[in-house]
């Protein structure tokens, strides 16, 4: 007999989004909010002590990276669903988070049915990403080198975040502040950022990193 009921635990460093979910779930039958957690450590933690069918988790919590919390759940709990829910742009990040591990993307932006069909959708076994996203992520898996690619491909997880958080508007030491990071180790990675997308300055990556973020264009 099928488990009625989806138990979930919501990992965001926002407790507004704990109560609204707590809220927006609290009249459906099917499903119910479990636990909590602020943070990576403190997921992995109750994590070791309950058990849950699905871990809401944000990309952005603190000076941890997403991905790598989705890669670790995953290691040490491999029944367990990840529903990625974030504001971090879902044609930068989805195909990181599935490749991590992830079961499906859902932007904090889309209505709150949208959530909802989601958390069923994992639940019940399948995958909730767009169509292009799967796409992309089964051609690499089967070899095709003619998978679409940018140059943003070459950031690594951080410094995707780091980008993220340029085109936002964010200077060097609130990027510190806001990951938790010195700001020798930001600048280090702006150098890396500029490098690897054929920048010649700091400008250009600024400037880039607007065009992506505030409107969605993408590089080539």
């Amino acid at each position: 007999m099928s488990k009625l009921k989806c138990s979930i635990m919501v990992i965001d460093d926002h407790p507004i989004i704990h109560d609204g979910l707590k809220t927006l779930l609290a009249t459906e039958s099917d499903m119910e909010i479990s636990s909590t957690a602020s943070s990576a450590d403190e997921a992995l933690e109750k994590l070791s002590n309950i058990n849950v069918d699905i871990a809401i988790v944000d990309l952005s919590l603190g000076g941890t990276d997403g991905t790598y919390l989705i890669q670790q759940i995953r290691k040490l709990y491999p029944d367990l669903k990840i529903l990625v829910y974030t504001m971090s742009e879902e044609k930068l990040f989805a195909e990181r988070s599935a490749t991590a591990g992830a079961h499906g993307y859902v932007m904090k932006t889309s209505p709150p049915n949208t959530l909802k069909k989601a958390i069923r959708t994992v639940f019940s076994g399948e995958l909730y990403f767009t169509e292009d996203t799967i796409n992309r992520i089964r051609k690499k898996s089967e070899g095709y080198t003619d998978a679409p690619r940018t140059l943003l491909d070459n950031l690594s997880n951080r410094e995707m975040d780091i980008f993220k958080l340029i085109g936002e508007g964010l200077d060097t030491a609130l990027i510190s502040e806001r990951l938790n990071i010195s700001r020798n180790t930001v600048d280090t990675h702006r150098i890396n950022i500029k490098n690897k997308l054929e920048l010649p300055n700091g400008k250009a990556v600024e400037r880039l990193a607007y065009e992506v973020i505030q409107q969605g264009r993408m590089p080539n």
